[in-house]
């Protein structure tokens, strides 16, 4: 198997140089992260430019990378990014990742960031362990792609969206998990605890599925997540980026990068309060 291109890119940033972050890149790319875009080889260069110039010390905690079985030229990735001015402190976040790489150089990506992971460390800190459920057996087969999108909208629509819990549960594993910047449910009764919270507040979702990325091993899903607030009626939109692993047919972990900044949902969720800033 060819080398990920977020692998690649993850070692141009610990570099510290500009024009090997451009490298990983093909004529015309087109770049976001969070709510900052970049198009163009003129601006991806500005961009590396800019945040290594801000912050020139870079170190990247791959935790995984893996392609689509289908289309491998699709790539997802989740990695820990630590940011420092000065060598001593750095800035940690940590970000999930999808990139469109055809011919081993990205011409698409996007960089969703867990802004509840915010914080500053010296480097002898080690990265937060990541949650995950006690057994994930071997999977006994690969799901076919109408199989992982019928189970998805399942899931959402019937599930979540429905405010559905046996239906919601039925999609996960025992303890099984999920994990957002707003909260982390692992097993059925907690699950059926933000499941109903969210039937409470949210109406009318819908789920627009834009990319699946499926490894066999590991699932990304890119989709966008509308809802509509019972209480104000405002309805508004998440551009997520999902990744977990799913196995003959239910969850097992699943993550879900997503701006809980600017979020409809934060109201009635939590998040962990941070006070760092991010080094890209």
């Amino acid at each position: 198997m060819a080398q990920s291109p977020l692998a690649a890119l993850a070692q141009a940033w610990e570099s510290s140089d500009p024009q090997r972050v451009l490298a990983c890149f093909a004529d015309h790319p087109d770049v976001v992260q969070d709510e900052h875009a970049w198009q163009g080889a003129a601006a991806v260069a500005a961009w590396a430019r800019e945040a290594l110039q801000r912050a020139p010390y870079v170190r990247v905690l791959l935790r995984r990378t893996f392609c689509d079985r289908r289309e491998p030229h699709w790539w997802a990735a989740e990695w820990v990014w630590r940011a420092s001015a000065d060598g001593v402190w750095w800035d940690e976040i940590e970000q999930g990742l999808i990139a469109h790489a055809p011919e081993g150089r990205m011409r698409w990506l996007r960089i969703h960031s867990d802004h509840s992971t915010l914080r500053r460390v010296t480097a002898d800190i080690p990265p937060r362990p990541e949650p995950w459920p006690a057994d994930v057996p071997p999977r006994t087969r690969d799901m076919t792609y109408e199989e992982i999108l019928s189970l998805h909208f399942r899931h959402t629509l019937s599930g979540w969206g429905a405010g559905n819990a046996d239906v919601v549960v039925s999609c996960h594993a025992p303890d099984s998990l999920i994990q957002t910047g707003l909260m982390l449910a692992q097993g059925h009764a907690r699950l059926r605890e933000m499941v109903a919270v969210y039937g409470a507040h949210y109406a009318d979702t819908r789920v627009d599925v834009h990319r699946v990325i499926y490894s066999g091993d590991f699932l990304a899903i890119y989709q966008t997540w509308t809802c509509t607030d019972r209480r104000t009626g405002v309805r508004a939109a998440d551009q997520d980026i999902n990744i977990g692993v799913v196995q003959d047919g239910r969850f097992y972990r699943w993550r879900e990068y997503f701006d809980v900044r600017a979020t409809l949902q934060k109201d009635t969720m939590t998040a962990p309060a941070t006070s760092a800033s991010a080094g890209q």
